[in-house]
């Protein structure tokens, strides 16, 4: 239902940059994005000092009122506010989209939520333009100054070319395996002490194999991404490894030393790999979990996907219409 939707709010001046829609409404910049085939996330920029206590149950209850299935809220943070709006195939897309904004955006004015006034960026007042940005954790419509979106693509071109000509394949492999290790100590420490294994740990592995090779300045190029991976497979092995030293040491008191030699021995023992089959079979199935989880961090650390990255940013850059009007406001003064 996207294409159809997003198709039928080009009347109302929204666009589209991915799967993401976006324009304004009554002065508020907003955004959506697909959360089912029927339901979308609505983000609408705000500007909030603090959150008011009882503003969701007052939000919900306008929402509620004209009967028109709008769904409910989702988030309320400081910079956004996000509600779920469901729509029906067969009905009128962009009529219902313009009856359930009026009613949004109605219901935020009587709970005193004017539109963002401010850059989502800098913070500076009076934002010249309105420009998709990831505010608060969400990719979202946002007023910003011109200036600094232009200025935050240059610095990531200037990097990504730095990066390009002096990066380090060794220094980086060197931060890479050092975050790896790091995973693989919080794994172990959460599989001895809790008896589980949690997705979520396993995610850190490649997150911090990519956290270490960028702090060791290597080069970020699509290599970067194979050797984060490859290194994270390779945290397989070492889990069940670092394991045995922690049960040696504990169980029997020997020291780390000891245990290392003891478990180097015991690793490499056909009817020791053989029992822990089935164990090293989970542990490959949870390491392609967490790579799964931590796949859109790592893969957009790339230069080129940065540089792809901002470029599609500022490709989204419009005229923000409220400062248009506050000049001419003031000119006319």
């Amino acid at each position: 239902m996207a294409n159809e939707l997003y198709a039928a709010l080009e009347r109302f001046g929204f666009e589209n940059e991915g799967s993401v829609c976006f324009g304004t409404w009554k002065g508020y910049a907003v955004s959506l994005r697909p959360l089912t085939a029927k339901t979308y996330y609505v983000d609408v920029a705000v500007r909030l000092a603090k959150v008011p206590g009882g503003l969701r149950r007052n939000l919900n209850r306008a929402l509620k009122e004209p009967g028109l299935k709008i769904g409910g809220v989702e988030l309320i943070r400081k910079k956004v506010i996000t509600i779920s709006v469901s729509f029906a195939k067969a009905e009128d897309l962009a009529a219902r989209f313009a009856e359930r904004m009026d009613t949004l955006t109605a219901a935020l004015r009587e709970n005193s939520i004017a539109p963002a006034d401010t850059c989502a960026v800098t913070g500076a007042a009076r934002p010249d333009s309105l420009c998709l940005v990831v505010a608060e954790g969400t990719l979202c419509y946002q007023p910003v100054c011109a200036a600094a979106i232009r200025e935050k693509d240059l610095r990531t071109r200037e990097k990504a070319e730095d990066n390009q000509a002096n990066g380090s394949y060794a220094l980086g492999i060197v931060g890479a395996l050092l975050g790896m290790l790091l995973g693989v100590v919080l794994n172990v420490l959460g599989i001895v002490f809790t008896e589980r294994i949690y997705a979520l740990l396993f995610a850190l592995v490649p997150l911090a194999a990519m956290f270490g090779y960028k702090l060791f300045k290597g080069k970020m190029s699509k290599g970067s991404i194979a050797i984060v991976i490859i290194l994270s497979l390779l945290a397989i092995p070492m889990i069940p490894f670092c394991e045995m030293i922690f049960y040696f040491v504990r169980d029997y008191g020997v020291s780390v030393g000891e245990a290392l030699a003891a478990a180097a021995k015991l690793i490499f023992m056909p009817e020791f790999l053989s029992e822990i089959r089935g164990e090293l079979l989970q542990l490959v199935l949870f390491m392609a979990l967490g790579i799964w989880i931590a796949w859109r961090y790592i893969s957009g650390q790339t230069n080129s996907s940065q540089v792809t990255g901002t470029a599609a940013q500022l490709a989204t850059l419009r005229p923000n219409p409220a400062y248009a009007q506050s000049a001419e406001t003031g000119s006319a003064s």
